[in-house]
């Protein structure tokens, strides 16, 4: 699996210069974006964009390189993706990408995204208009973008009200971080909640991937993958109808395991940055039986659960 991912240059030029999208980290500035303007989303969109598109790029490809799992989707001509907090949609261009390149059956997409912030969702509809001209772009895509604050559990119950149907792929990238932050679900793990509501929706070959960022909380000794790990391993303790299957520590040890931090580093060069650098920490869930089905081969990985002296990659290894 590659972690270093180059922007195609026909989606670099929609970005640069259809969208006069502009490359300008400011990491500060990012922690919390529903009501960013709309000058600010284009800066998201140059710098924060081409990371989530390589961090999908990087994670799909992961996920094909399971013959297993490669078999069950290459059969599929028709892919459900639903993208909570999706911004301005880097990792559906990402998956948008990789799936095309690695189904030759795939013919449709359809796509369920939701966002807080107006702005990012109206670059996001735009830009899937805009790539559907493309020669590179042979499958049919239809996006079904909207704007929801998620302010309490109610958010959540009406959000999944409005996208009633299974998904071959959940995704949520380096977005909860911000429930945290803003006090939104005070005394939970946001990680667990948001998993507990979204996996019923999950078709029965279908994957959930939870991605965030490595840092750490604020006012707290814990990092948020520590969080994140401790939320989804209570999560599979309490519902054994589902399991993880990456990091593959996870599968063996998710029982186990306290919560450790983890973290993952790609790089993605466009016409603006060459090797920017991007660091996640990610989880992905699927039905148990699936995931039994599809890890019958897979060696287990290191990790602190097993040695306590692996380092912060070793799970994905």
């Amino acid at each position: 699996m590659s972690k270093n991912i180059i922007l195609p240059q026909w989606l670099d030029k929609i970005i640069y210069e259809t969208f006069e999208a502009v490359f300008e980290p400011r990491p500060h500035d990012v922690v919390y974006n529903p009501d960013q303007p709309y000058d600010f989303v284009k800066l998201y969109l140059g710098t924060y964009f081409p990371r989530s598109f390589a961090e999908a790029c990087c994670i799909i490809e992961r996920l094909l390189d399971n013959t297993e799992y490669a078999d069950v989707l290459s059969e599929i001509e028709e892919i459900n993706i639903f993208d909570f907090c999706c911004g301005t949609g880097g990792e559906i261009f990402g998956m948008i990408y990789t799936l095309q390149s690695r189904l030759p059956n795939l013919k449709r997409i359809n796509i369920d995204a939701v966002d807080a912030n107006p702005d990012s969702v109206r670059f996001l509809y735009h830009l899937i208009e805009e790539i559907k001209k493309e020669d590179e772009i042979a499958i049919e895509i239809l996006i079904n973008p909207q704007c929801l604050f998620i302010e309490n559990e109610q958010s959540i119950t009406d959000l999944i009200n409005i996208f009633n149907r299974q998904y071959h792929f959940i995704l949520s990238f380096k977005a909860l971080n911000e429930f945290i932050q803003s006090n939104t679900f005070p005394e939970e793990n946001v990680y667990r909640k948001i998993t507990e509501y979204f996996l019923p929706l999950l078709s029965s070959n279908g994957i959930f991937i939870l991605s965030d960022v490595t840092t750490k909380l604020n006012n707290s000794s814990l990092f948020y993958p520590e969080f994140m790990n401790k939320g989804l391993n209570t999560f599979v303790r309490l519902n054994s109808d589902y399991k993880s299957i990456i990091p593959h520590a996870c599968y063996y040890e998710e029982n186990n395991c306290n919560g450790c931090y983890m973290q993952e580093v790609f790089t993605v060069s466009h016409s603006r940055k060459k090797d920017d650098i991007t660091k996640i920490a990610y989880r992905i869930i699927c039905h148990a039986d699936f995931a039994d089905m599809i890890m019958q081969n897979i060696k287990q990985s290191i990790c602190k659960a097993v040695n306590s002296s692996a380092d912060k990659f070793s799970p994905y290894s």
